[in-house]
C-alpha cells in the first residue's frame, strides 16, 4: 500500500459528510478510495498540524492492521464517521427489515452490499461458511436459530440468502464429492457436510456443466446452493408464509457481468427463471438479475 493511498483513505474517512458515510461506514478499501479520488479529481489538503503528524506517525506501523492498534484505529474511524443521532430509535430495541445469511468469507461485505450501515437496525446478519440456513438439533435438520430469530422474533419481512463467487466452502464440498479433499478439523467438516449433500444432488441431477473450467463449475454450484437454501426455507413450517424469501449471488469474479460487488438476484420466493425475475424487479434493475444455471 503506497503512502499516498493510505493518506487518501485516512483523509476521506476523516472529512465527514457524504465521503465519510460512503467510504467510512460502507468500508471501502484503500484502492476504492484511491479510485474515487481519481474519478472526482479530488485535491485534498493533506497538511496536518505538528501534533497531528506526530500522532499519525506513531500509529503508522499499525495502521489498519489486524492487531489491536489497527482494530482500535478502525473503530475510531467508524465511530467518528457516524452522524449524530445514528442510533436514535434503535438504542433499546430492534426491528430489522431484512435478515440475510451470507458466507463468512472476508471478501463479502454483508452490510455493505445492501448499504445497511446507512440505516442502523436495517439488517439482521448471521453468517457462516457456505451461507447455510440449516443446523442440526437432536440429529434433525432445522432452520438455523440465528436466521430464524431475525426473521420470526425480530420481525424482518424478508429473508435473504447470499452466496458468492469463488466460495471456499462450496469448493471444499465439491472436492470432497470428487475425491480431492484433504483431511479437515472436525469442526470444519461439520460445517461443510451439509453443502456436500447439496453438491452431490447438483451433480447427480446434471444441474451443472461439469466439463466447464473449474471456476465455472464452482460458481454454478454456488448458485445451486443458494437455491437449495431458499427452497429449504420455503418448505419449513418454522418460516411464516407471508415472509419474502430471496436468493442472491455476490459477484466479484465477473461471473455474471462486469460490476464488482453486485448482488445478482437468482431466486425470488422460489422463482429462478431470469426472464420471470426481470419482470419482478423495478425498472432499471433488470441487470441485477442473472443465472449461471439457465
Amino acid at each position: 500500500m503506497s503512502d499516498d493511498t493510505e493518506i487518501s483513505r485516512r483523509t476521506a474517512l476523516k472529512t465527514g459528510g457524504a465521503g465519510a458515510t460512503m467510504l467510512g461506514i460502507l468500508g471501502y478499501g484503500a484502492r476504492g478510495v484511491a479510485a474515487a479520488d481519481a474519478e472526482s479529481g479530488a485535491d485534498e489538503d493533506r497538511e496536518d498540524s505538528t501534533s497531528e503528524s506526530e500522532a499519525e506517525s506513531n500509529r503508522e506501523e499499525f495502521a489498519f492492521g489486524g492487531d489491536l492498534p489497527g482494530l482500535l484505529e478502525r473503530n475510531g474511524l467508524w465511530s467518528g464517521a457516524l452522524p449524530e443521532g445514528y442510533f436514535e430509535g434503535v438504542r433499546t430495541s430492534q426491528s430489522p427489515a431484512v435478515v440475510s445469511v451470507c458466507c463468512s468469507d472476508s471478501r463479502v461485505s454483508q452490510e455493505g452490499m445492501f448499504a445497511a450501515p446507512l440505516d442502523a437496525g436495517f439488517l439482521f446478519k448471521p453468517s457462516n461458511i457456505g451461507n447455510k440456513v440449516t443446523t442440526r438439533v437432536d440429529g434433525e435438520r432445522a432452520v438455523d436459530g440465528s436466521f430464524l430469530y431475525g426473521l420470526e422474533v425480530s420481525g424482518a419481512s424478508s429473508g435473504v440468502v447470499v452466496g458468492h463467487t469463488g466460495c471456499g466452502a462450496v469448493t471444499a464440498a465439491y472436492e470432497s464429492v470428487v475425491g480431492e479433499a484433504g483431511e479437515q478439523p472436525p469442526g470444519i467438516e461439520q460445517e461443510v457436510a451439509p453443502i456436500v449433500d447439496v453438491v452431490e444432488e447438483a451433480l447427480d441431477d446434471g444441474a451443472v456443466e461439469t466439463d466447464a473450467e473449474r471456476r465455472a463449475v464452482i460458481n454454478q454450484l454456488v448458485e445451486y446452493n443458494v437455491h437449495a437454501q431458499v427452497e429449504y426455507l420455503r418448505g419449513s413450517d418454522e418460516v411464516s408464509e407471508e415472509k419474502d424469501l430471496y436468493g442472491f449471488v455476490y459477484d466479484f469474479q465477473s461471473a455474471y457481468g462486469d460490476v464488482d460487488g453486485r448482488t445478482v438476484l437468482v431466486n425470488a420466493d422460489g422463482e429462478t427463471d431470469p426472464d420471470a425475475l426481470r419482470e419482478t424487479v423495478p425498472d432499471g434493475y433488470e441487470e441485477f438479475v442473472g443465472s449461471l444455471l439457465h
